[in-house]
């Protein structure tokens, strides 16, 4: 599938459409299938992620970019996108 990007000062002329919508959700679930992707190249952590201080900071790191771009309640979507990408016992 071949994601087409829309420019942040909005590429698309006029009210937007539910087509534009769905096309805008194909190119978010692209982008979080190719990131799911690379965390399953990533070795497994050496141990339970509970305890893993690298682990607890990557999450943090990932929510605190999210919430920074998008404010809000992008913490939720922050922690959506690590459960959704997160295969198994992979960070």
């Amino acid at each position: 599938m071949a994601v087409n990007f829309v420019s942040p000062a909005g590429e698309y002329a006029g009210a937007p459409s539910c087509g534009q919508l769905r096309q805008l959700d194909d190119e978010i679930i692209e982008l979080l299938r190719r990131r799911r992707e690379l965390v399953r190249e990533l070795p497994p952590p050496t141990g339970p992620r509970g305890v893993d201080p690298s682990f607890d900071a990557a999450v943090r790191d990932t929510i605190g970019r999210y919430q920074e771009q998008l404010g809000g309640g992008s913490e939720l979507v922050a922690r959506a996108v690590l459960v959704l990408c997160d295969p198994g016992d992979r960070c």
